[in-house]
């Protein structure tokens, strides 16, 4: 039973391996030539492997996009799980911080992603229906950031607070990609800015207009940026469509 059990891993972790070098070969094309220019046929030639050993595990480039996703969206979940307790500013302040270090080694991907991560209708729009799921599971991610803080006011702002961070990421990764200075150091210094703008935010929210305004700009965004509660382990809207039968023997 042990040799079956050892021989089953070790299928799954070729496969697993072999997935990953073609994932790779196309993030790598994908910031060289753009998403448009890469190929199937390139990206099998950089992982060298047969164009249908590449369309085995990703059927088209749009799953190969999906992909990258999935892994940033599981790992940004990892960080927020890591955060200590403490006031909101300082919890964002980490996450962001922390994110956008361990994006640094995709930007070029992600700069060549931009145009069809935000072309309506395209398979890998982020707002679009193929990237749902992740959305949900980032729109969990700042729930739990907002849940851990120290200084969360009452009232309908609690509700909204995760869709304005989600708002906010989003912006700030869009910003951090394009940022032209040594080291993206505008991006530093939006960081701070943020983190000492929201730490003086909730003096204001004491405030009824100004509770009421955010809250009312929350669910103004809501539709877009926010998210319904994530569906249980094994329902319809899991991703696994787009990764079932992926990882396989070669």
């Amino acid at each position: 039973m042990s040799e079956i059990a050892t021989t089953t891993n070790d299928k799954v972790s070729k496969g697993e391996r072999t997935r990953e070098r073609i994932l790779a070969a196309a993030l790598e094309l994908f910031a060289e030539q753009g998403f448009e220019g890469a190929t199937m046929r390139g990206i099998a030639e950089r992982a060298e492997c047969s164009l249908g050993l590449a369309y085995r595990y990703f059927r088209t480039k749009e799953e190969m996009v999906l992909a990258l996703y999935e892994r940033l969206v599981e790992e940004l979940a990892a960080e927020a799980k890591l955060l200590p307790t403490g006031s909101l500013a300082s919890r964002w302040a980490a996450i962001e911080r922390a994110d956008i270090a361990r994006l640094l080694p995709h930007r070029a991907t992600l700069t060549a992603l931009f145009g069809a991560g935000l072309t309506p209708g395209s398979p890998t729009q982020v707002l679009g229906e193929g990237a749902a799921h992740w959305r949900r599971r980032i729109h969990a991610v700042f729930h739990e950031v907002v849940a851990g803080a120290s200084d969360i006011p009452k009232g309908p702002i609690r509700q909204y607070l995760p869709t304005l961070l989600y708002t906010g990421h989003l912006l700030l990764v869009l910003f951090w990609a394009q940022d032209p200075t040594p080291n993206q150091k505008a991006t530093t210094d939006l960081l701070a800015f943020g983190e000492e703008m929201l730490g003086r935010l909730w003096l204001a929210l004491r405030l009824p207009w100004a509770a009421q305004s955010a809250a009312r700009l929350g669910a103004i965004l809501e539709p877009l940026f926010g998210s319904p509660p994530l569906p249980p382990s094994g329902s319809q809207d899991q991703p696994g469509d787009l990764t079932k039968g992926k990882v396989l023997d070669t």
